[in-house]
């Protein structure tokens, strides 16, 4: 009787959102070595500052997105009380 009550989306929803957000983390340390990789390859050097800023958009969209999923389905329970 005491449960919070929600749906399997919203529980979907909540899983998908720790999902974006680890890979979100997990993209923002992988760029530096990304970008030694990219370095490498003389014939991309002139679009590394293009690289490495969507590299790093890419993670703060991952990031801010699963973090938002989250924030929603903490929401939802605190609403389901």
């Amino acid at each position: 009787m005491g449960r919070n009550q929600y749906s399997a989306g919203d529980l979907a929803q909540f899983i998908w959102g720790l999902a974006l957000s680890l890979m979100g983390l997990a993209f923002f340390f992988r760029i530096p070595w990304i970008m030694g990789r990219v370095e490498e390859m003389n014939y991309l050097a002139s679009a590394q500052i293009f690289l490495r800023f969507a590299f790093y958009l890419i993670a703060v969209i991952l990031l801010s997105g699963g973090i938002q999923k989250i924030y929603r389905f903490i929401q939802i329970r605190q609403k389901t009380e």
